[in-house]
């Protein structure tokens, strides 16, 4: 058990749209389920934050002294129709087939390229992967159960799932039926065959050409995309388990859907709590190749700074972290480069504390209930970071600045303590420091003087601990900020 077993934690469930205490069936061994990525094309920035979240929830739930079981799913088959990847529609998977390769390989490389990045990000790897084309005899047998039940329609091939049939469909969109959009991204031009807008996709016949197909009762074809988590879930964790995680978008219609399959076909309720990571904007745009803003590691790692080296994973590890993971986030070259000072800063500063006499063992202790409270509360990570901040100014050193900065790197993983350790080290980092505000944080702060000014407080509190964890305080006169100092 973790140094804290027992302590409460509090989740948001976006099923219920609240707060929820989080009891696990076995605090043992809490089965997670996230749904990973379709690899077809390299990780980006956006991708690695909604990922993100699983890491931070798995180093909490360990910290906090529970076990953990965790499923992340690939999804190598792909749901483009043929003819639409003959068209070049993705410039990678048209890239690759001009060169002679395979659909099975393009799916080998890229998934081989999502578990470097996430090494790189240090996430804590699941402890299963399971392959959707490695599972497709348990989908034709979940889509057989939901037939058997009367939950399935079609002809010609085509396997439609009849959303009447599942309880409580609509529960994270609150729509009732007629009134959400088309739940389908891989049949376009096929609906002819749907009762409604809202039933989906569970098997498609396979259309010349297509590599990935299947025998089944219904013909050769391949599965919808919501029946695969669905089956792999079921598989590893059972119909019943603690905690599913993604991103917003995937919370309709794919979780909607997915919930749906399992519900109707086991009768069981299948996630307790679903979590999902909110958007990643760049420069307040939506990411695209065509707009030349879809970043990866390797893009921020190549950036140009003061000194000529770029951004390390952990420093947009960092960035990360001083959002909420319910938060949008967006993402700026400034923020970024505030968020990698920072970083430094705190480095330095536990560094230099470690090399001194040992010392504030009882601030050590309101520190570490601080830092509990805040990673209970829904994965604070920003109030996590604030506290880090705190810790150092507080006199601590010695044993106790490196007890402090290995547990809570635990939960952060961005390097509290680097593996320099000298004191001339320590100092010349100190000395590189740069001074002067960024301009990432004044702007935080002239956001969060507007919000005070409306008496949006609730607010203006989120912003002050963005502004916290980027390592600065905010000193208040009045309705206005008289000053910004580093922390």
């Amino acid at each position: 058990m973790g140094p804290c077993a027992g302590m409460p934690l509090f989740l948001h469930d976006s099923a219920s749209r609240g707060y929820v205490p989080f009891a696990p069936v076995d605090p043992a061994r809490v089965r997670i389920y996230t749904c990973g990525p379709t690899v077809y094309r390299y990780a980006h920035i956006g991708n690695l934050r909604t990922y993100l979240l699983t890491d931070l929830l798995v180093r909490t739930l360990r910290y906090l002294g529970y076990g953990t079981f965790a499923v992340q799913n690939i999804t190598d088959m792909g749901h483009m129709q043929q003819e639409r990847l003959e068209a070049g529609e993705d410039k990678v998977i048209a890239a690759a087939r001009a060169a002679g390769k395979s659909a099975g390989e393009i799916a080998r490389f890229f998934t081989e390229a999502f578990f470097r990045d996430g090494a790189r990000m240090a996430f804590l790897p699941a402890d299963v992967y399971p392959r959707a084309s490695e599972h497709v005899p348990e989908m034709i047998a979940l889509v057989s159960a939901l037939e058997d039940r009367g939950a399935v329609y079609g002809e010609g091939g085509y396997r439609y799932f009849d959303v009447t049939k599942a309880p409580g469909y609509g529960i994270f969109t609150g729509a009732g039926l007629g009134e959400a959009e088309p739940a389908e991204r891989t049949d376009a031009g096929i609906h002819r065959h749907k009762k409604r807008s809202e039933d989906f996709t569970l098997w498609l016949p396979a259309e010349p050409g297509r590599e990935f197909q299947w025998e089944s009762r219904w013909g050769r074809g391949w599965p919808g995309w919501h029946i695969e988590c669905a089956a792999m879930a079921i598989k590893y964790l059972g119909p019943e388990f603690d905690v599913h995680v993604g991103g917003i978008d995937l919370r309709f219609p794919h979780h909607e859907n997915s919930r749906a399959v399992v519900v109707t076909a086991t009768g069981k309720r299948f996630a307790t709590v679903w979590m999902h990571a909110s958007h990643l904007l760049v420069d307040g745009k939506k990411m695209s190749k065509s707009a030349g803003n879809e970043y990866s590691l390797d893009d921020l790692a190549a950036a140009p700074r003061p000194g000529g080296k770029g951004f390390s994973p952990a420093d947009f590890r960092y960035c990360c972290l001083t959002l909420h993971y319910s938060s949008p986030m967006n993402f700026t070259w400034d923020g970024q480069e505030a968020a990698a000072r920072a970083r430094s800063r705190l480095q330095a500063a536990f560094r230099r504390a470690a090399l001194l006499a040992t010392s504030g063992e009882v601030a050590a202790e309101a520190l570490r209930a601080e830092f509990l409270d805040a990673i209970s509360d829904d994965l604070n990570m920003p109030r996590a970071l604030a506290v880090a901040h705190k810790a150092v100014r507080s006199g601590i050193g010695g044993d106790v600045a490196r007890s402090l900065a290995a547990e809570w790197d635990g939960v952060l993983a961005v390097g509290l303590l680097s593996e320099a350790g000298t004191e001339r080290e320590a100092a010349a980092v100190g000395e590189r420091e740069p001074e002067g505000v960024s301009g990432a944080v004044e702007t935080l702060a002239r956001q969060r003087d507007a919000l005070r000014a409306v008496g949006d407080y609730a607010g203006a509190d989120a912003l002050r601990e963005r502004i916290l964890a980027a390592g600065y305080e905010v000193i208040d006169t009045g309705k206005e900020t008289s000053r910004i100092v580093k922390r």
